[in-house]
């Protein structure tokens, strides 16, 4: 009979450092903004803050369906290759 063996992974295991208790227990979305309005637990609504989801820490990356951006590469003349050239 095999012995199980714990996978190397789980001994590294262990809880966040950071971990805070979050001060809201309902959650619901505003029908107007679309946005998620808290509550806690006496329904009382609970400010969040600025989360910054909308901000970017990196600059955005934009490439063509071709993959070659604003300047795409000239297109390949299909005609001007032999079929039975060697690789």
């Amino acid at each position: 009979m095999a012995t199980a063996v714990q996978p190397w992974g789980t001994g590294r295991l262990a809880l966040y450092p950071n971990t805070i208790e979050l001060p809201y227990t309902r959650t619901e979305l505003d029908p107007d903004t679309q946005t998620t309005r808290y509550f806690d637990a006496d329904g009382r609504r609970v400010d969040m803050g600025e989360h910054g989801t909308s901000t970017s820490t990196s600059s955005p990356t934009s490439t063509g369906s071709d993959g070659g951006g604003a300047q795409p590469p000239a297109p390949m003349d299909a005609d001007s290759m032999e079929d039975n050239v060697p690789d």
